[in-house]
């Protein structure tokens, strides 16, 4: 059964809004105070806020690139099938997963665990981008018969890189925290 891409796009760029927004409401969820706070207390509150800000800052970058890949790769798909709704699916499960690992991340920059929860989610979001992008090629049967073995090879090495990249991060981190104990 083929379906066509409208709804899924239509879906993609829904979460994509709702959890960009989700970031932004959670750094607002920081900012409260009562209604005693001194002046003082709004300088401490920033001057502790950098890990939250760094982790928002990147993770709205990383969700961008993200949609930005997304988009890239349904130029070139012309139908989606269940499977690759269910694909589709699990990505965007462990994309809504990106302000909480953000937040985790933010309020313990310090701290291993959040540093490798964060790095770990977008690993997977990485990983499942290129599964959904090696199931469409492998046999052809959703993409546009012009698709070429150039634009499919070149796709799947950006997607391997931020595997790649994402693999090495995790290392370093863990060689970081090595460091520190």
């Amino acid at each position: 059964m083929k379906l066509k891409t409208n709804r899924i796009e239509a879906l993609t760029d829904g979460i994509f809004a709702i959890v960009m927004t989700i970031m932004m409401v959670s750094m607002s969820e920081l900012m409260k105070f009562d209604k005693s706070a001194k002046e003082e207390d709004y300088h401490r509150l920033f001057a502790g806020m950098w890990g939250d800000f760094a982790s928002y800052a990147i993770s709205f970058m990383l969700l961008g690139v993200l949609w930005l890949a997304h988009h890239w790769q349904f130029q070139y798909i012309s139908y989606i099938d269940p499977p690759l709704v269910f694909i589709n699916i699990i990505w965007f499960m462990f994309i809504c997963l990106i302000p909480f690992s953000a937040m985790m991340l933010g309020d313990h920059p310090d701290f291993f665990a959040p540093v490798l929860a964060f790095e770990c989610n977008i690993l997977i979001v990485f990983l499942i981008l290129y599964a959904q992008w090696a199931y469409v090629t492998k046999r052809k049967h959703l993409v546009e018969p012009s698709l070429d073995t150039k634009t499919i090879s070149r796709q799947r090495n950006i997607v391997l890189s931020l595997i790649t990249i994402m693999i090495a991060a995790i290392a370093v981190s863990y060689g970081y925290h090595l460091l520190l104990k």
